[in-house]
């Protein structure tokens, strides 16, 4: 009989320690997919009223959480951490998690591919943060990005020549002025393509005028001449001299 309630007891320990091991592993590390569900809500509807200080206050829990509860490559923990991310641009506080929005990107863009809605966000997330640090080389690389997926897609036309003004211009700011004639001059092309050829349009002006000075820069005088001709521009090549 002593024997037989030893046994007794000894399965009810186990039977209690099996049922509670849930909840003690919740307690331990403090979120379960209950949880997760409520903090995700809780964030949505703060960004959703524009609350972004209580919508960073939320994502971060939301993306600890799926720190817990998922893996870095998961689609879940990816989408969270842009989201989080995203939250921090809103409330103008992007360049305080400027390592996270790399992390975001690098994530997005090895696990989702390069033109998943999380990835475009990313990239742009990562784009605002190194324009902010003026890191214009690692800009270039997230603009070419842009160009080929844009190039890829037929309906995307104005949004290459969107891409196309943000390259020629970090060509310019590089110094790099061989590329950024050559992408000046591809931008012309597409803009006539789609609205034709207007020097009274202020987009297609400012354009020859970046142009006339890549040419003045470069010392290709020709070209600069016959490009102010052309145009009627009232601007002279003044060159430092050699």
């Amino acid at each position: 009989m002593k024997k037989k309630s030893c046994h007794l007891f000894f399965l009810m320990l186990v039977f209690i320690c099996y049922s509670l091991a849930p909840s003690v592993y919740a307690g331990e590390t403090g979120w379960t997919e209950k949880k997760l569900g409520k903090v995700s809500v809780r964030a949505t509807n703060a960004a959703a009223k524009k609350n972004w200080p209580r919508a960073i206050k939320y994502g971060e829990q939301m993306l600890e959480a799926s720190t817990v509860l998922d893996r870095p490559g998961d689609a879940r923990y990816i989408n969270f951490l842009k989201n989080l991310n995203r939250y921090y641009d809103k409330a103008g506080r992007l360049i305080e998690v400027g390592s996270r929005v790399k992390k975001g990107y690098s994530l997005a863009k090895e696990y989702l591919g390069l033109t998943h809605s999380t990835t475009m966000m990313s990239r742009t997330l990562y784009y605002k943060f190194v324009i902010s640090q003026k890191d214009y080389y690692s800009a270039i690389l997230l603009v070419l990005e842009n160009i080929d997926i844009a190039e890829k897609n037929t309906n995307e036309s104005y949004k290459l020549l969107h891409y196309l003004k943000q390259l020629y211009s970090l060509y310019g700011v590089t110094g790099q002025l061989e590329l950024e004639e050559k992408t000046i001059l591809k931008y012309l092309t597409k803009n006539e393509q789609i609205y034709g050829t207007y020097d009274d349009d202020k987009n297609y002006t400012k354009t020859i005028w970046v142009l006339a000075q890549n040419y003045c820069r470069q010392r290709k005088l020709d070209k600069f001449k016959d490009i102010i001709i052309k145009h009627k521009l009232q601007f002279k090549c003044i060159l430092p001299k050699p």
